[in-house]
């Protein structure tokens, strides 16, 4: 089965040489390998001339990672795209092992692969087995692969493991749900709301060994976990919005919401992003029955009045997190 592999890249000079080195060096090679460079400033550009016809790379204007994939797509000629984020590593199996179970599985839409996240030589336990226990429960298996998850779709909003890079995706099905929503750009966990519409819509296969490396360093969203909370109730709000959610999911969607705005609430208040705190407290479904909770209430309340506080946009939240 022929798979195009889609990268966006932004000023990745110093990682991207090897995640390119880990598609090329393949059991199984790539139909083709498409780059789309998001305007970056420094080398990386020049770093991607070293492999020559290997590759296709696109200079795309500054238009976000989530359009630079929906145009990768756009090139490939395949009926299938496989997706990975220019700082990981595809183990040299996948293409083989995905491409194997698509001969034989015509009717499947995407195929999200167990992961290890890694810092240099560290490689960390696979995300998969760490799952709640019951989260693959009544999942048909043949081989190391699963289909039919019973209620993937609200599973990820407690346990989130299905990452962009290392998915395969029917070409077609991609361009059908919308492709990435630009509307995200900036926002932590974008990919989570991409991932939420393929598992609504879609065949969904999970091949359970980890055949992608997830690279862990401070240029990753999830580095900062007020940020990452901040975009995950983002993606809930959306989807309760928008995605025409099944109301038995709604209550959970609210409650891990609620747990998250409470959680970033406390984080920000604790390290005295007052402007931050006062953004997200009146948002709180629930609130502590404390002692200390009430003083932050008092005290958060006090700050809003004086300085006659308007809460910011949240492209701004996203930005006051990481200050």
């Amino acid at each position: 089965m022929d798979l195009c592999l889609v990268i966006p890249s932004y000023n990745r000079t110093d990682l991207i040489a090897h995640t390119i080195e880990s598609a090329l060096n393949q059991t199984m090679a790539f139909k083709q390998i498409v780059v789309v460079d998001d305007a970056s400033t420094d080398d990386t550009l020049k770093t991607l001339e070293r492999f020559g016809d290997r590759i296709t790379v696109i200079a795309s204007t500054k238009v976000g990672v989530q359009e630079a994939r929906n145009i990768g797509v756009r090139a490939a000629t395949t009926p299938y795209v496989t997706l990975c984020d220019s700082d990981d590593l595809l183990q040299p199996s996948h293409v083989e092992i995905i491409s194997s179970w698509l001969d034989s599985h015509a009717d499947c839409d995407a195929i999200y692969t167990n992961h290890q996240p890694f810092n240099g030589d560290v490689v960390q336990v696979d995300t998969f087995s760490r799952a709640p226990q019951d989260f693959f429960e009544g999942a048909h298996r043949e081989g190391n692969f699963l289909t039919a998850i019973p209620d993937l779709y609200v599973k990820t909003a407690t346990f989130q493991p299905l990452l962009v890079s290392g998915v395969t995706l029917k070409t077609a099905f991609y361009k059908r749900i919308g492709g990435f929503d630009p509307a995200f750009n900036g926002v932590p966990s974008e990919d989570w709301e991409f991932t939420l519409r393929v598992v609504r819509d879609g065949k969904v296969a999970l091949y359970m060994d980890s055949i992608t490396l997830i690279r862990r360093h401070p240029g990753n969203d999830s580095h900062n976990a007020l940020r990452q909370r901040l975009g995950e109730v983002a993606v809930l709000e959306h989807a309760l919005a928008h995605h025409d959610c099944p109301a038995r999911y709604r209550p959970t969607f609210v409650a891990v919401m609620n747990r998250h705005r409470l959680w970033a609430f406390e984080q920000a208040f604790g390290t005295k992003k007052l402007r931050l705190a006062a953004s997200i407290f009146p948002l709180l479904g629930e609130r502590r029955q404390s002692f200390k909770f009430l003083v932050k209430s008092v005290l958060i309340r006090l700050y809003m009045a004086t300085t006659r506080f308007k809460a910011p946009p949240a492209h701004v939240q996203y930005a006051e997190a990481v200050k």
